[in-house]
């Protein structure tokens, strides 16, 4: 008798929102996987869970069976532990069944992704697993500012907007180019310290890029005050010599 074959775990990158920058490998990956599986907060829907799908409709995927793993909103480690064992459960299953599972996520899987608590889990059931790379949203933000984020032997580091102004500080007298991520909620502050540092004018604020209402805004001190979402971002860059 023969054995059926195992199905192939991929971690999909959707890029940040237009469905024009999916790759041709996502794009052909997502049409021939049997699963298409994607996250969900099991408290609420979020606007990052349902953006993914929206992507891979509008680029014709379709016919995938779909697979909603919840998770929930929280900085429980037990609980999300759990939530990832029994993600990370329902996809074994499927890939038990022969069928290959497509995970989509937004922006990279590699990247503040879900998908990379997932890879330990499901290869520790014995299946394969792949990882196809997307445009991130603070590649794609750079490119529609035309702020280079790198130059000749410049250094470049990503890190959450939460991390704080003197660790913001610290690592933007280390780095040439900082890129702060989620920073809806920290804006102010960021504006702050980047006129305090002189580096406010060549700033990039950043918001739901690749989106209908998308935002680019180069030279931030003007937006102190307002109030900016979970996908907003800044890059700070140290002045040119």
């Amino acid at each position: 008798m023969t054995q059926r074959r195992m199905g192939i775990f991929y971690g999909i990158g959707v890029g940040p929102g237009d469905p024009e920058l999916l790759t041709l490998r996502a794009l052909r990956v997502l049409k021939e996987a049997a699963v298409l599986a994607y996250p969900k907060s099991s408290e609420t829907a979020s606007e990052n869970e349902s953006k993914a799908y929206s992507i891979v409709r509008a680029a014709g995927v379709e016919g995938n069976e779909p697979l909603e793993l919840l998770f929930p909103m929280t900085k429980d480690a037990h609980a999300l532990e759990e939530a990832r064992k029994d993600a990370a459960a329902a996809i074994v299953e499927r890939l038990e069944q022969g069928k290959d599972v497509a995970f989509i996520t937004l922006g990279d899987p590699m990247l503040y992704s879900t998908f990379s608590y997932l890879v330990p889990l499901v290869k520790e059931a014995g299946a394969e697993v792949r990882s196809v790379p997307g445009v991130t949203s603070f590649s794609a933000a750079a490119s529609v500012a035309l702020a280079p984020l790198a130059e000749s032997d410049e250094r470049v580091i990503i890190i959450p907007a939460s991390a704080g102004v003197e660790e913001i500080k610290e690592r933007l007298l280390e780095f040439d180019s900082v890129v702060l991520m989620k920073a809806g909620r920290h804006l102010d502050d960021i504006i702050d310290l980047a006129l305090t540092l002189g580096v406010a004018d060549e700033a990039v604020f950043a918001s739901r890029i690749g989106w209908k209402d998308e935002e680019v805004v180069r030279g931030i001190g003007r937006l102190k005050g307002r109030k900016a979402g979970y996908f907003s971002m800044v890059i700070l860059r140290k002045a040119r010599a």
